[in-house]
């Protein structure tokens, strides 16, 4: 399948200098799982890509809660995704922006402070049980390993969802990152906030004793960075 894969980037890379080729998804996953969950939009929607280096494309884009990322249409219709993002510098989808991350996929802004981003990452995880791997998801990078519970595989020309879990339940998962001046991406932690904000540490510190703060909790982790926009 390896071949297949670098025949289908090198055309991409070709046609679509600004855009990889990661994989593709022509079916929903067993479960339930239907297209309408599966996608953030219930559509398509017109949408831009900006990359570092000034440019930009437009393109026909939906974020995938199974993937983690923001996918495309091409111009073959295939629904694809996108690597090289390093590249990028941010994504809009309508009103929408998000920010890709090469390792934990694409995140969507929160809300800007100025010195500092707070988005979240919003995915479609497996249920843990005591008959498979605790939150198991789809890998959508073709040549990392991908997790029993959910593999694909080349079915007639056409890429298939398979499951190994019995009517497998899945769930919704958000997870909170900031996103520093020098735009690197920390999961939303105490640790990781002091880290940040090392030059006022104390008055951090201070602010965290006097207040209890959820960092899975998005109205608190606002109400931290409005404190921490004041720096």
């Amino acid at each position: 399948m390896k071949p297949f894969f670098l025949l289908l980037l090198a055309f991409f890379l070709v046609v679509l200098p600004d855009f990889a080729l990661a994989g593709t998804t022509n079916c929903c996953p067993d479960g339930g799982v239907t297209a309408q969950v599966v996608y953030q939009f219930n559509a398509f929607r017109e949408g831009t890509v900006y990359f570092k280096n000034g440019k930009h494309s437009k393109a026909k884009l939906n974020y995938n809660y199974l993937h983690g990322a923001i996918e495309f249409i091409d111009g073959s219709k295939d629904t694809l995704v996108m690597t090289n993002k390093g590249r990028i510098d941010y994504i809009t989808v309508d009103q929408n922006i998000f920010y890709a991350q090469e390792d934990n996929g694409d995140m969507e802004l929160v809300a800007d402070f100025g010195n500092i981003m707070l988005v979240k990452k919003t995915h479609l995880v497996v249920k843990g049980n005591k008959t498979n791997v605790s939150e198991q998801k789809y890998v959508a990078n073709p040549e990392a390993a991908t997790p029993t519970a959910l593999l694909i595989s080349n079915q007639g020309g056409e890429f298939r969802w398979q499951n190994n879990t019995v009517n497998p339940d899945y769930k919704f998962k958000t997870e909170y990152y900031f996103i520093d001046r020098n735009h690197v991406f920390h999961i939303a932690r105490r640790a990781n906030l002091l880290k940040v904000f090392d030059k006022n540490k104390t008055a951090l510190s201070n602010y965290l004793k006097q207040n209890d703060i959820n960092f899975n909790e998005e109205a608190q982790l606002k109400k931290v960075l409005q404190f921490c926009s004041t720096f």
